[in-house]
C-alpha cells in the first residue's frame, strides 16, 4: 500500500494516485482541507484508494495513518509552499515540517521507498542538454527552485543513513486535469481560455511570450513514469528528470490548442521571457530504469485536456 500525500486533490498527487490505482496498488491519500475528489479518483474511492484526513506537517497526524494501514512506500509530491509572508520563516517551516515528518515515517514503517518531488527549474540557466550528473547552482531565482533544491539534499542524505531508497523526480512543464487553471503554465490557461470561450489571461503567464519554449509534458505521462518510479523492483540512482526530453516552442504549442478547437485564436505577447530559457532535460536514467516514454505528445495531451473540461469537469 502506498500512502500518497496530497493523492486527493493535489494536481500531480491526484493523477499519480489513478495511475498507481491503474496498476493494481493499494492507496492512502491524504486530503486536509479540501475533500473535492477528481472524477477521474471516484471508482477507486474505499475499494483500492483510501483516504485519510491529515496535515502532512503533523507527525501525529501521519502517525496515525501508519495505525490504520500498512504502508510500503511513500510518494510526496505536494510539493507546495505555505501563503506568502513578510517573513520567509513560516515558508521554511512548513516545508521543513513535513520532510521530517515523512522521513520520520518513513524510517518507522520501513517503506521500500520515498518518492519526493523536484523541479526541473534546478537547471536553469545551464546550457543545455542537461541530464541528473550536471551541478547544478545554488543561487535561486525563485523560492521553489531554492526549496526543491534543499528538498534533494535532504533526500540524499536520508537515503544515506536510513538505507531507505529516497527518490527525487524533477518535473517540468507539467499540464492537464485537475491543475489550477489560474496557475502560472501558458498551456493551461490556452486549453481553459480555447474550452470556455474566454481571452486566455497572458500577463503574468510563466514563459508566456511567443519566442518562449518550454520541455512540456501531459500529466498522466508524469503520473505513470512516477507509478513506474515508485513500483520499479530496482532503480539505480536517486534522481530522475521527468518530462518528453524535447523542448515545445510557444507557437507550436499554440498551434495545437488552436488545431483540437479550430475557432479558438490567440496571439502571444511578442519576444522572449528576459531570464535564461530552460535547457533540454536528458531522460535515459527515467528510460533505462522504467522502460517509460510518454504516451501523449502535446497535440494528444492537449486534445484529451480539451475533452476532460468539456465533459463538465471544472479544472
Amino acid at each position: 500500500m502506498i500512502l500518497v500525500v496530497g493523492g486527493l486533490n493535489g494536481f500531480v498527487g491526484s493523477n499519480t494516485t489513478e495511475a498507481l490505482a491503474e496498476r493494481g496498488l493499494e492507496c492512502v491519500v491524504t486530503r486536509h482541507k479540501n475533500a473535492e475528489v477528481p472524477g477521474f479518483l471516484q471508482k477507486y474511492i474505499d475499494r483500492s484508494v483510501f483516504i485519510e484526513s491529515a496535515d502532512a506537517t503533523s507527525i501525529a497526524d501521519l502517525r496515525k495513518i501508519g495505525e490504520k494501514h500498512e504502508i510500503d512506500g511513500i510518494v510526496d509530491v505536494a510539493g507546495g509552499l505555505t501563503p506568502r509572508a513578510k517573513s520567509p520563516i513560516p515558508r521554511l517551516k512548513g516545508y521543513f515540517d513535513m520532510l521530517v515528518g515523512i522521513f520520520q515515517m518513513a524510517e518507522e514503517w520501513k517503506v521500500k521507498r520515498l518518492i519526493l518531488s523536484s523541479t526541473g527549474g534546478v537547471y536553469l540557466g545551464l546550457p543545455g542538454p542537461v541530464n541528473e550528473e550536471h551541478a547544478i547552482p545554488l543561487p535561486s531565482p525563485f523560492p521553489l527552485i531554492a526549496y526543491q533544491k534543499i528538498v534533494e539534499v535532504a533526500s540524499s542524505e536520508f537515503a544515506r543513513g536510513s538505507g531507505i531508497g529516497s527518490v527525487c523526480v524533477r518535473l517540468l512543464g507539467m499540464f492537464g486535469p485537475w491543475q489550477n487553471p489560474a496557475g502560472g503554465g501558458l498551456a493551461q490557461r490556452l486549453v481553459h481560455a480555447a474550452v470556455s470561450g474566454k481571452p486566455p489571461a497572458l500577463e503574468d503567464a510563466m514563459l508566456g511570450r511567443a519566442d518562449d519554449a518550454v520541455d512540456l509534458l501531459y500529466i498522466k505521462d508524469v503520473a505513470r513514469a512516477i507509478a513506474l518510479l515508485q513500483t520499479a523492483e530496482k532503480l539505480s540512482h536517486n534522481v530522475y528528470n521527468v518530462c518528453s526530453g524535447n523542448i515545445t516552442p510557444n507557437r507550436e504549442l499554440v498551434a495545437a490548442v488552436e488545431d483540437v478547437v479550430p475557432r479558438f485564436k490567440v496571439d502571444l505577447p511578442p519576444g522572449r521571457t528576459p531570464f535564461p530559457p530552460f535547457p533540454v532535460m536528458e531522460t535515459e536514467r527515467l528510460r533505462a530504469d522504467t522502460g517509460f516514454s510518454p504516451a501523449f505528445d502535446t497535440r494528444s495531451g492537449i486534445r484529451n485536456y480539451v475533452e476532460w473540461l468539456k465533459a463538465g469537469n471544472p479544472k
